[in-house]
């Protein structure tokens, strides 16, 4: 979910809780990066029980109460934007175990209006400390990287206690030494039963420990205009369009029908890339070794033929061009969006006009995009706050459902999103479509098991980038294109080798 909420995220730079957050009160994110982190507690009883549990069988954790450090008085957070700080200012309060101090500030929307909301300003008698960087140029990833170093040598109110990271670069962390195991935390099997697998696969380190959770899940779908469904294909019911999106070389074949009515089917390079990686069958690199699958070569391929043909409208992600393509008239098709780009993308993009005019349904391949996860540092000292606001976020049933009916977020918790597929959900934007139901199937269909690498953000943003010059002509082939794409990528890391 990275780069929506960066450039939600627009201006905001730097945002503290407490006597400063008065200040910060708007909301960013993206759909691609994210992160949290806590801290253990520094008593000798809490290190001991922390090194015999490092031992276990992480599959045998038992939920245990933790202590914090008394010397602390201050839960520092790290992250890019304010989504997750909204999540807990809403969400914890009445619902976690420490009491909470809480004051009023005014969000202003894009439209003139104000809005007030309420912060948490302490928790447990802590102040909450937010410090947020941009993801944009690795701004966010270099600030942490640099107040991790420090931590363990940081006074107790200076240490980083809780960060947030995002699926692309999560492997840099989660197997970076930097983390504390959630079991840790006091955080069991019985806590996390109810959340999905690929969630936790992408924050398990090698040893097989969970060293961050997620609120969220992203699984995937494809996300049509149904206007121009019921013009070209006679039909705009999600189960009937789904005929003619089922597969790649149906996909194609409709494209070109949507071209023959000047209509693009996507609306440029880089729509359908979550699709096609997501299900690749090997990772990015191995021992060191980079491999391009099949996949995504067939990606690359795709989008080469449908830029030549006019099926696409030559558009790049998060540009002002492809979010024009998703207004009601913008002559596009479809969009992949996950749970996160249905809500506050394509809702925001296409305005009111737009409203009860778009659905849903499976597209060729089932995937994932983005998501939030929430790590605790090694050198944590609010362990038990952090661990209680993580249990409360990712793990609490109610609270779980509350989110996906207040922010239309699908949560990682399938007793939750059950309880609201039964209770016959609908969402107006959609036209009255239930289409929480829709993703729960693919939710349950992503496998992502040894397919994690340190590398992928780098991977996949040059990978995309070379590719990008071959769809446009400013490359002459496919193989040119890849060999672009060794040149930039082994320029930062050098240690990586082609097969």
């Amino acid at each position: 979910m990275a780069k929506l909420k960066r450039v939600l995220a627009g201006a905001l730079s730097l945002c503290m809780v407490g006597s400063m957050l008065t200040a910060c009160g708007d909301s960013s994110s993206d759909s691609d990066s994210k992160s949290s982190s806590s801290k253990k507690d520094s008593s000798a009883a809490a290190a001991s029980s922390s090194a015999d549990s490092s031992t276990a069988d992480s599959s045998k954790a038992e939920s245990k109460e933790v202590k914090s450090a008394d010397d602390d008085k201050k839960i520092v957070i790290h992250c890019w934007n304010t989504e997750f700080k909204e999540r807990l200012d809403k969400y914890y309060p009445n619902n976690g175990k420490y009491e909470v101090e809480t004051e009023e500030y005014e969000k202003k929307g894009d439209d003139g209006s104000t809005t007030k909301l309420t912060q948490i300003k302490k928790i447990n008698g802590k102040e909450v400390v937010w410090v947020q960087n941009t993801n944009e140029g690795g701004v966010y990833q270099d600030k942490l990287d640099e107040a991790l170093r420090a931590n363990a040598s940081a006074s107790a109110d200076e240490k980083v206690d809780m960060f947030l990271i995002e699926a692309d670069y999560a492997m840099k962390y989660i197997n970076g030494g930097v983390t504390t195991p959630v079991k840790d935390l006091g955080i069991g099997d019985d806590d996390l039963k109810e959340q999905y697998k690929y969630t936790q696969d992408v924050a398990t380190d090698t040893d097989g420990n969970l060293n961050g959770v997620s609120w969220q899940a992203t699984p995937g779908c494809f996300m049509y205009n149904a206007v121009y469904a019921k013009e070209v294909l006679g039909t705009d019911e999600p189960d009937k369009v789904q005929e003619f999106v089922k597969d790649w070389d149906t996909f194609k074949d409709t494209a070109a029908k949507m071209k023959e009515k000047g209509i693009a089917m996507l609306a440029g390079f880089d729509d359908a890339y979550r699709v096609f990686s997501n299900n690749a069958s090997a990772p990015w690199v191995t021992d060191d070794k980079v491999q391009i699958d099949p996949q995504l070569k067939a990606w690359a391929e795709q989008t080469k033929e449908f830029t030549d043909k006019g099926y696409n409208n030559k558009s790049s992600l998060w540009s002002p061009e492809w979010a024009a393509c998703q207004k009601i008239d913008g002559k596009t098709f479809g969009f992949f969006f996950s749970t996160w780009g249905i809500a506050f993308t394509l809702k925001g993009n296409t305005g009111d006009a737009g409203n009860g005019k778009w659905r849903a349904c499976y597209g060729p391949q089932s995937y994932f995009w983005g998501g939030t996860w929430m790590c605790a540092t090694k050198d944590i000292n609010s362990q038990a706050e952090v661990a209680d606001i993580m249990r409360t976020i990712t793990c609490n049933k109610d609270v779980m459902k509350k989110i996906t009916e207040g922010e239309q977020d699908y949560t990682n918790n399938k007793a939750a999103i059950k309880e609201i597929v039964d209770g016959g959900y609908k969402f107006d934007f959609l036209g009255g479509q239930n289409h929480i139901a829709l993703l729960a199937e693919n939710a349950e269909k992503i496998d992502l098991t040894g397919k994690l690498t340190a590398y992928d953000q780098d991977c996949n943003e040059k990978f995309q980038a070379a590719m990008k010059d071959w769809f446009l002509g400013n490359t002459k082939s496919y193989d040119d294109a890849v060999a672009a794409f060794k040149t930039e990528l082994t320029k930062k890391n050098a240690n990586l080798k082609f097969e």
